[in-house]
């Protein structure tokens, strides 16, 4: 039997087994509206609220509050200079990203060559 399937000459009654992982859903926010959502990872995600392109954060994202003003320009000027928001694991002894706007422009000089930037 085994030989017919090989052969293709008898149909295989056993399931197929598709390879699919699941899907993963990653943090994208609008920095203009102040808002996070989770998307999956290979979608071009619009912001449903002002139709802009959604910016891919990365998975350990977390949204600050729509009111805090400062902590949105935060992420902007750290997403704007290439960083992303993954998990710190791989990497325990990097530099954590800053935690106020003031140290952004230190963060960025200091870190050209940080695990969590992206090619620029």
């Amino acid at each position: 039997m085994d030989l017919r399937r090989s052969a293709g000459t008898r149909a295989d009654p056993r399931p197929s087994q598709a390879v699919c992982g699941p899907d993963y859903f990653i943090a994208h926010a609008c920095c203009e509206c102040r808002k996070s959502w989770k998307v999956r990872a290979d979608a071009g995600a619009a912001c449903p609220l002002c139709g802009s392109c959604l910016h891919e954060m990365g998975r350990s994202f977390k949204a600050p509050k729509r009111s805090d003003a400062e902590q949105w320009q935060k992420v902007q000027a750290v997403w704007s200079a290439g960083f992303r928001f993954w998990s710190y694991r791989s990497h325990p002894d990097t530099e954590p990203l800053p935690e106020r706007l003031r140290e952004v422009d230190d963060f960025i000089r200091r870190n050209p060559k940080h695990p969590m930037r992206i090619a620029r």
